[in-house]
């Protein structure tokens, strides 16, 4: 049975999944008065590249049905590499390209924190929100007695029901601390968009590859320590604790390197 614990757990996640990106959101556009639209191009870059492209490769590489995928699957150096290496590379496009042609005549700087947080708040209502259901449904079912057809169902179909016979002792496991740390995650990863945001938004602005080139990178360095998690080489808390120390660093970095010293008059000369 799923106690209360884990469904206070699930309701945090939900909450968390809807309250932080529509405050962060419209905090922003309201304090800035920037575009909705551009936070909107934001949420849509992310959904296009990383939810719709990046799904194509991930088929091949992820695949255990295949000969590629159980290779990939079976060797933590690859996994690590290829999963990594696929987010840097789709979102990191995405941006490129939206600041390259719908976003080219929005040059004032806040337009890249506007993208960064439309891309990193719309991934983390799609991801607390998705998860959280998922989870409710599950263990709704499970209390109901309703789970082990389910997994009897997939497993007659000839899928893989590794991950499901698993999940009621994962649900079980949540506790309130659960669902607040996936929030405290999800902070941190807008952190890093925005930052990866205003990195590549320059790079396309001052025309120097270069920036881009390292937004790709450094978001896959960011990517390796959750990739270590799934394959179970690092703890939660170790993850946590450089993920904390990754995004916030480079969000300082970037603010200050880049976004504080464009002034906004010279931002008004380079447009004239």
């Amino acid at each position: 049975m799923i106690g209360i614990s884990s469904f206070i757990s699930i309701a945090i996640m939900i909450a968390g999944g809807l309250i932080l990106p529509v405050g962060v959101s419209l905090w922003w556009i309201l304090a800035k008065k920037e575009k909705v639209t551009t936070v909107l191009i934001g949420a849509a870059t992310w959904f296009l590249f990383a939810m719709v492209l990046e799904t194509l490769p991930k088929m091949l590489f992820f695949n255990p049905a295949l000969p590629i995928g159980r290779a990939v699957m079976g060797n933590t150096v690859l996994f690590t590499v290829i999963g990594a290496s696929l987010a840097g590379i789709f979102e990191e496009t995405g941006r490129f390209i939206a600041f390259k042609t719908i976003l080219r005549k929005r040059t004032h700087r806040e337009t890249s924190i506007s993208h960064g947080i439309g891309h990193g708040c719309f991934e983390a209502l799609y991801v607390m929100l998705a998860a959280g259901i998922q989870n409710l449904v599950f263990a709704i079912m499970i209390n109901a007695g309703l789970f082990d057809g389910l997994v009897e169902q997939a497993a007659a179909s000839g899928t893989d029901v590794s991950s499901l016979k698993a999940l009621p002792a994962q649900l079980m496991a949540m506790t309130p601390v659960t669902g607040l740390v996936v929030i405290y995650e999800r902070v941190l990863a807008i952190i890093l968009h925005v930052g990866l945001s205003v990195l590549v938004f320059y790079s396309v602005r001052k025309s120097k590859v270069w920036m881009y080139i390292l937004a790709i990178i450094l978001h896959a360095l960011f990517d390796v320590p959750a990739v270590l998690y799934q394959s179970g080489v690092l703890n939660l808390y170790v993850v946590e604790a450089i993920f904390t120390v990754y995004s916030v660093a480079f969000f300082v970095i970037v603010y200050f390197a880049l976004y504080r010293k464009d002034k906004p008059e010279l931002q008004e000369l380079e447009q004239e």
